[in-house]
């Protein structure tokens, strides 16, 4: 049977750096098992406890110890104050996300209000200025008057009728102006 030279070890120095790590882990995991098989705690005839890994020859009593370490941890069961306060802490938790919705449902509300206030003070900007076009149309009878037969002049009822028209207009868009401020202002 051939052996590999020392330099093909697995463990050499020139191994690639990987499999020794490899190595190392698996002797890590398998070798605790291997080193702690058994503990004997023993007693003498003079009543020394003595442990080791063999039975001590000649003594009293000899008894195998376990060693495997424990994994699991005893969680206490719960108390009633504990589960109480749980309970407290969950009614409370709901409580704030009941708050929250309503809060955010109010913002909401509020938000909608003041995007439908925008849109109504649009649509009478824009209905006030078709009424300021169709008002400065000086087709109706009595809009102008003759000057000299060569040239004529609007009315004062026309412009009395323009001037109405146009404070219309001015109204509407500040009324468009103090809905978007407000807009901007809901939270």
């Amino acid at each position: 049977m051939s052996r590999l030279p020392a330099r093909h070890s697995l463990l050499a120095p020139g191994a690639p750096h990987l499999v020794r790590f490899v190595v190392a882990c698996l002797l890590t995991v398998f070798a605790p098992g291997a080193v702690a098989q058994a503990i004997f705690k023993s007693v003498d005839s003079a009543g020394r406890v003595i442990y080791s890994q063999e039975p001590v020859a000649g003594a009293v009593t000899v008894e195998k110890v376990d060693v495997t370490p424990k994994v699991t941890v005893d969680r206490p069961a719960p108390t009633s104050s504990g589960q109480g306060a749980a309970d407290a802490k969950r009614a409370e938790t709901q409580r704030q996300n009941e708050d929250f919705r309503q809060r955010q449902q109010s913002r909401e509300s509020q938000r909608q209000k003041a995007m439908d206030a925008v849109n109504a003070a649009e649509r009478d900007v824009e209905t006030a200025q078709k009424a300021l076009e169709a008002g400065q149309e000086t087709s109706q009878v009595g809009d102008r008057q003759g000057i000299g037969g060569v040239r004529s002049r609007p009315t004062d009822q026309y412009l009395d009728r323009v001037r109405k028209l146009e404070a219309d207009v001015d109204a509407a868009r500040r009324r468009l102006t103090e809905a978007q401020a407000r807009l901007r202002d809901t939270p």
